[in-house]
């Protein structure tokens, strides 16, 4: 993603209300609450996965820090 120019990762999402973003930019500042709409994803970068909430829980995965 991009944020103001700048490559950004999101690292939190709202659930209630207008979607806003937590994002870490690259030389590692923290902007809480940014709107969906300032957003720009980057082209070419993560299209070939779909986001963690779709991708399939096949066994013998490592599920770390999680419940099997």
């Amino acid at each position: 993603m991009r944020f103001a120019g700048q490559e950004a990762l999101v690292v939190a999402r709202t659930l209630a209300g207008e979607p806003t973003y937590d994002i870490r930019l690259a030389d590692g500042r923290l902007i809480k609450y940014a709107a969906e709409s300032d957003l720009e994803p980057i082209e070419g970068e993560g299209s070939d996965s779909p986001p963690a909430a779709t991708r399939p829980s096949g066994s013998g995965g490592s599920t770390t820090g999680g419940m099997q």
